[in-house]
């Protein structure tokens, strides 16, 4: 049998006691909050590098830009970013560019692909789709599209007018 003694002082014990506090406290004031609101802009859009961990939060993200979708996606699968990109990778970045994502610093690598289907698209379009392409719970990309062979892509935070038939 080993038996430990230790001589501790009060002192000791009291330094111990101030320098776990200030490790916790410093993580406390540091960490993010686990469940962080998210940022939205005066215009109540809410900020593309919020964080995305549920799909409460991704809807939220498409409906505050306007977008009304099926609340849940229609596809969600991991996608490989290719390592270079072709010309139309770089017109798809050329997107994001616009506002404010960027591909470039994810090429090569993993992430997951949701499809939401839109209920309604302003110019009456029907089967249109918003895509949000995130890795460690980030935004990396985001697009609404039409798959129709005459069909379109553009970035969530533009919206086109309504059709003027209507």
């Amino acid at each position: 049998m080993i038996v430990f003694a230790a001589k501790v002082s009060v002192k000791k014990v009291v330094a111990g006691v101030l320098a776990v506090g200030a490790v916790v406290l410093g993580v406390v004031l540091l960490a993010p909050a686990a469940e962080t609101v998210h940022a939205q802009t005066v215009s109540g859009e809410i900020d593309l590098d919020s964080k995305l961990k549920t799909n409460e939060q991704r809807v939220a993200l498409l409906e505050s830009y306007g977008w009304q979708v099926e609340p849940e996606p229609r596809s969600e699968r991991e996608v490989q970013i290719p390592k270079t990109f072709d010309d139309t990778y770089q017109v798809y970045n050329a997107i994001q560019l616009e506002q404010g994502l960027d591909l470039v610093p994810y090429q090569g690598k993993r992430a997951t692909l949701y499809t939401y289907e839109l209920i309604a698209y302003p110019t009456g379009e029907e089967g249109v789709t918003a895509n949000l392409l995130i890795r460690r719970n980030r935004l990396i990309a985001a697009d609404i599209s039409s798959a129709e062979a005459d069909g379109f892509v553009h970035g969530i935070t533009e919206m086109p007018a309504s059709d003027p038939a209507e």
